[in-house]
Order: C-alpha cells, then structure tokens, then sequence
C-alpha cells in the first residue's frame, strides 16, 4: 500500500510540474516595441534585452560619450538603464554616404561594460582624408544595451497581459564633439509594447547598421 501512495504521489507530482511548465510557456510572448526607432527588444544566446541605437553623421569628430541615466518604462514598470547595467558599444565608419546607409565598415572604437572600459580608440583623431573628400562623412553608431533578467522579463509579460501597453524612455549622457562637451544630451521616446514584430526598423536606410549587427 505504502508503494503505491509514493507511485501515485509521483505521478501527481510529474502532473503538476507539466502543468506548471504549460502556465509558465503560456505567459511567453515574443513582444516587441511598436512605433519607434529609438529602442529595440532583441534576443541572442545571452537572453532578452533593449537596445537603444544612437547616431551621429557629420564632418566632426566625437572624442568622448559619458553615459550618465535612463531607463526603459513598460506601462506602469518601470525599468532602471544606469552605467552598472548596460553595455555601450561605439562603431565608426569614416567614409558613409550622406544617408548614412552603409551596413559595412564599421569599426568599434569604444566597448563599455557594466561601467567598466575595455577598449577605446575614440580620442584618435579622423584620418585626413576624411576633412578633404567631400561627399563623405564621419558616422558614429552607439549602442546602448541592458539585458534583463527573466523576473524582469515576467514583469513586462504582466504589464502586457493587463493591457499597459503605453511606454516610454529616457537616456542622459555627455558627448564631446571636436573637442567640446556638450553635457546633458538626451534622447526620449513614446511607444507601445506589442505581441507583433516591428517593421518600422526595415523602413529606413540608416538603420542598415543597425539590422545587419542585430537582426
């Protein structure tokens, strides 16, 4: 008798673990950030997180970039972007066109992680060249990365299935361009949070970029 309560009890137990695992893959979603351009919800190997793109193009040089704040907020979630939890990438390319829509020559020239410098190149000066052939232009792409945790994640699930799908978000940093500080330098942004994929990112040239490193 007592084999078969320890028989029945395992499968009871077998049942509820399916159960559970049914509810949990139930409340996945493969959420994305409708009508914007400013921040992306991504996925790789490492796991879910946002990815803010910041572009600069011009005939200047940019010799510094100082993350300071920010934060995504997911309907009434609101989601912490400080210089302890994000990774910040800089690419150059020093011979885009005057759309900026290049998706090769990129050359990283600054990797922040988690607040910590790996490698930096961006106080070199532009080649020489550069000043001199009209038509081409200095075009920097910053990445701005925060991964989340799956608690995070479960978070923004809530907000979805509640229907607070209204968000926004704030990111603050200086940059110096041609040797001046521009402190206080922003970006802000509305948007939805949506069960469809965004097909404002396959709209416009200068996210080229953008597509070919993360999509």
């Amino acid at each position: 008798m007592k084999r078969i309560i320890k028989i029945f009890l395992c499968f009871f137990c077998l049942f509820a673990v399916i159960s559970l695992s049914g509810c949990l893959t139930a409340r996945k979603y493969n959420l994305s950030l409708a009508n914007t351009v400013s921040v992306f919800m991504l996925n790789n190997e490492k796991g879910s997180f946002f990815c803010i793109p910041v572009q600069y193009m011009g005939d200047y040089h940019i010799g510094g970039f100082n993350y300071t704040k920010g934060f995504v907020e997911i309907g009434g979630y609101k989601i912490p972007l400080n210089r302890k939890n994000v990774n910040i990438s800089v690419y150059l390319n020093e011979e885009t066109d005057e759309a900026g829509s290049l998706d090769t020559g990129f050359n990283l020239v600054y990797l922040e992680e988690k607040g910590k410098i790996a490698f930096s190149k961006m106080k070199e000066p532009l080649a020489a060249e550069q000043i001199e052939d009209d038509g081409k232009y200095a075009h920097y792409y910053i990445f701005i990365e925060r991964f989340l945790s799956s608690s995070e994640m479960r978070r923004i699930n809530s907000e979805y299935e509640k229907g607070n799908i209204n968000s926004r978000m704030e990111i603050w940093y200086d940059i110096i361009i041609d040797n001046e500080l521009q402190s206080g330098s922003g970006m802000l942004d509305n948007f939805e949070l949506s069960d469809k994929p965004s097909e404002a990112v396959y709209v416009f040239p200068n996210l080229n970029f953008f597509r070919a490193k993360y999509l």
